[in-house]
């Protein structure tokens, strides 16, 4: 291959065959440009036959290298329209002889089905196919390229061969294969040397004159005259016409060429069309005087129509005037459906981009294009057409233009994908839809935009086409711009947010200020479709209040208020059903939360009525385990050795604490009281004494002091109740007061010796004092307002006086340690291991040999703590820093 050729060209894949000619594709290293590049590999000859003997003699072989080389020189000096155009010049190294032209698409010998020196053939040449179209202008452009040869380069071509003929990517015909071509002198009186036919079978034939295309009088009479070229087009057109076949068929033999020439008169062309046929009769003929010249064949019938007429008149439209070219833009847009499609593909459609950069006649050219546009596959549009469309999407002058692209805006969404279409094409959306341009390329922007919206996404319609949109509406001043803007957020609506919708197209609504019908009635199609996208606010307190107001304007009909109303009724309907449903579903939860807080109350737990509170412990428990309401002494004994002292929640008193254990409610209280170990509650003469509290402390009056003295100097027995309240009883007075102490740790112990008196069995274990109500928001501190423990309700119960008659103390079975009961009906109490019920406190045992004395004054004890010393120590220290609350907080004082 030549070395200026691979330096400058890099070389692709074999396209087409000519002969002894491989071409191939390149692209020119610097500038990209495509070429086709004509390799001639020398190793080639060295398989081509003789007769006489194998292999062809170096002589043979240079004949072969300089025939190729004058095929490639000889077109170089020709430069015209109708001849293939030399790009980069011969060159010849020691393997190969190569050269490149404009790019084609393939020799006439490859298209009639020859596929010779053609490694693999694509499908585009094999099911390739003249229309006669294409052979009409294939012959009329030889023509001209046999007018020039012959009028002005003074040259006869003598070879005019399907190798010699090749079609370019735009589907021109492309003369070539110049090897036996021969320059005429130019002085009448000077004979041209002239080389006649005469076969030599050392050589390939492709080196040699093919004689099926020969005109007689050189081969016979040795004759040269351009006429020989006019009898040659005849034969090629008639072997393009009858799909390779030749007209003459002499293998290279002299005497069949001969026999067949004086039959010539005697040929019959009726396979052919009428008018070449009448031209076939004046080309194939014995006498070159009879002949027509290259001028006479152009003027045929065979070219006299319109398809053929306009493709001559497009060949030279850059020397037409801007008015010959609008007029026959104008007319084109008519023939347009004649021409087969790969003529409009590769001939009309490149010199109409050309046109487009004449953006005066955009609004003639552009019609013409778009009609070529809807026969195209998507990929052949986007790499043909819409580069060349691009630059004139933003071009304002003519308007016509704008109008134009737009009407044809639908044939663009359909050949160009999602992305493309938004990136490329919706640039001339947002140009149209500017409000200096006039009204009617603002109406046609509008009418465009619901057959366009398939192709937008969210992004696209809210940060574009939304603002743009909204800004003509609020600028324009023409009713038609301002309905179809109005139809354009009905079609919107369903991409749109609901905070779009909500803070800027209902504003932008409300602030109409025309009662133009046509406004009025679109904008209740607007609402209405709103309606299915918001919220029942926003039609309640902006929606139906506008409806409203547009409803009574003074121009509607009476049809036309009865939609309005329909439209009212229903989004009123629809606000109704959601709000009542709304409100129902409140007063459903609502319920449901209150039936969880009185399933949770331990009162109801205890009575048996926590029916949730037992389903509960029965799912978590695995379907064992006692409940709550009903609970035998053994479970109680064994679930306070586990913990006896079980804080539901750092802080029991806070509403959100758990209310399921009896042991809950002592909270913080139960937590401030030191370690205890496993031995007998003691008490030692050191241990503080339990004070009456002040009037100061609790809000009590002046009488109280003498009240709290008193009762601190009798003795005080559980009563059955939840609570304990102070009786009128022994000079307490009328008021009851509520007390408390300071628990504080003891310092010695104070042993309660077993009681000699069996314990009664208990019939029943009920909680000896009652669930701590909720405090409710914004109360203030607990150690503050449970002063008062008269109350039922108080979180701790009260506590009442003891009878004149005290109780007798039994001893309670079920071997629990440390305990008695109230035989009077009270609520059976136990210390120590196996524990009933939260901690209680029992009147002091005076020592060995005396009766019951009452305690004075009070003092706190101090409950054991068997299994759960490691909780109570957590809780401690979780409450450290907290005694002065606590010392206040004492329900026992």
């Amino acid at each position: 291959m030549g070395n200026a050729i691979t330096k400058n060209y890099e070389v692709g894949g074999q396209i087409a065959s000519a002969g002894l000619w491989k071409i191939h594709r390149g692209t020119k290293r610097t500038t990209g440009q495509e070429v086709a590049v004509f390799i001639f590999e020398k190793n080639i000859v060295d398989s081509i036959s003789s007769l006489r003997r194998q292999v062809p003699s170096k002589r043979d072989q240079e004949r072969v290298y300089e025939f190729l080389k004058k095929e490639a020189s000889q077109l170089a000096r020709l430069r015209h329209p109708c001849m293939l155009e030399v790009v980069e010049p011969v060159d010849e190294s020691r393997t190969a002889i190569a050269f490149a032209t404009e790019p084609i698409f393939a020799s006439l010998s490859n298209l009639l089905g020859n596929y010779e020196n053609l490694a693999s053939v694509s499908e585009d040449i094999r099911k390739f196919e003249l229309d006669e179209l294409e052979i009409q202008k294939g012959l009329l452009q030889l023509g001209k390229g046999l007018q020039f040869c012959h009028n002005d380069a003074r040259i006869v071509h003598g070879n005019l061969v399907p190798d010699a003929i090749f079609v370019n990517a735009k589907g021109d015909w492309k003369m070539a294969g110049f090897g036996f071509s021969t320059f005429l002198s130019r002085d009448p009186n000077v004979p041209t040397p002239v080389e006649y036919w005469d076969y030599d079978h050392e050589l390939h034939p492709y080196c040699q004159r093919d004689l099926n295309y020969q005109a007689p009088e050189y081969v016979l009479d040795q004759r040269l005259d351009p006429s020989n070229d006019m009898f040659g087009i005849g034969c090629l057109a008639y072997s393009v016409l009858n799909k390779g076949t030749p007209l003459f068929q002499t293998r290279g033999n002299l005497n069949s060429y001969r026999q067949q020439i004086e039959r010539i008169g005697q040929q019959q062309y009726e396979k052919l069309p009428a008018h070449l046929a009448d031209a076939m009769t004046r080309l194939i003929t014995r006498e070159p005087s009879m002949r027509m010249n290259a001028v006479e064949f152009q003027s045929s019938k065979f070219f006299d129509n319109i398809l053929v007429s306009t493709m001559k008149y497009m060949e030279n439209f850059a020397e037409k005037t801007r008015d010959d070219k609008g007029q026959f833009m104008k007319g084109l847009l008519r023939v347009l459906p004649q021409f087969p499609e790969r003529v409009l593909y590769r001939k009309i459609l490149p010199c109409l981009l050309d046109e487009l950069k004449d953006h005066a006649l955009l609004p003639y050219t552009l019609p013409n294009v778009f009609y070529i546009i809807q026969k195209m596959t998507p990929k052949e549009f986007e790499e043909k057409v819409l580069p060349s469309l691009k630059p004139i999407f933003l071009v304002r002058e003519p308007m016509q233009n704008l109008l134009t692209l737009l009407e044809k805006i639908e044939l663009l969404h359909e050949k160009a994908s999602g992305a493309v279409f938004k990136e490329d094409i919706m640039p001339l959306v947002y140009c149209a839809l500017e409000p200096k341009n006039p009204p009617s390329v603002q109406e046609k922007a509008l009418k465009t935009v619901p057959g366009i919206m398939e192709a937008l996404d969210y992004t696209t319609v809210k940060a574009s086409l939304f603002p743009r949109i909204s800004t003509l509406f609020s600028q324009t001043t023409t009713l038609s711009v301002k309905v179809n803007t109005l139809l354009c957020f009905l079609t919107i609506m369903k991409i749109l947010d609901k905070f779009t919708i909500t803070e800027k197209l209902i504003p932008l609504l409300r602030n109409i200020k025309t009662r133009e019908v046509n406004v009025t009635m679109a904008t209740l199609q607007v609402y209405q479709e709103m309606g299915k996208y918001v919220d029942k606010e926003i039609i309640g307190n902006s929606i139906l209040p506008h409806l409203w107001h547009l409803a009574l304007g003074p121009n509607l009909r009476a049809d036309q208020f009865e939609k309005f109303m329909a439209t009212i009724q229903e989004l009123s309907t629809k606000v109704h059903q959601q709000h009542l449903r709304h409100l129902q579903d409140l007063k459903k939860l609502e319920d449901q939360t209150k039936s969880f807080s009185a399933s949770s109350d331990p009162a109801t737990v205890a009575n048996g009525a926590g029916s949730t509170m037992n389903d509960f412990e029965k799912l978590v428990q695995g379907g064992s385990g006692p409940t709550i309401g009903n609970m035998s002494p053994s479970s109680n004994r064994q679930s306070a050795s586990e913990n006896p002292f079980k804080i539901a929640s750092d802080n029991p008193f806070s509403p959100s604490s758990s209310k399921d254990s009896s042991l809950d409610m002592f909270g913080d209280m139960a937590s401030s009281l030191p370690s205890a170990t496993s031995r007998p509650m003691s008490f030692t003469a050191g241990t503080p004494v339990m004070k009456p509290a002040t009037s100061s402390m609790f809000g009590a009056t002046s009488g109280d002091s003498p009240v709290m003295g008193n009762f601190g100097s009798r003795p005080m027995t559980p009563t059955n109740n939840a609570t304990f309240q102070q009786q009128n009883h022994s000079g307490f007075g009328s008021t009851t007061s509520s007390i408390v102490s300071t628990p504080t740790g003891a310092t010695s112990s104070f042993s309660i010796p077993p009681l000699s008196k069996p314990l009664s069995n208990s019939s029943s274990a009920r909680l000896p004092f009652s669930q701590p109500q909720q405090k409710p928001a914004g109360a203030p501190p607990l150690s503050h307002t449970l002063g008062n423990l008269s109350s039922a309700s108080s979180a701790f119960g009260g506590f009442q006086s003891a009878a004149p008659m005290a109780p007798t103390i039994q001893p309670m079975t079920g071997g629990a340690t440390g305990g008695f009961q109230n035989q009077n009906g009270g609520s059976s109490m136990s210390f120590g291991m196996g524990m009933t019920s939260t901690p209680v406190f029992t009147p002091v045992r005076p020592p060995s040999g005396m009766g019951m004395m009452p305690l004075s004054p009070m003092m706190p004890l101090q409950p054991t703590n068997t299994g759960g010393a490691s909780k109570l120590g957590q809780n401690t220290s979780q409450h450290k820093g907290k005694n002065t609350d606590l010392g206040m907080f004492d329900p026992f004082s």
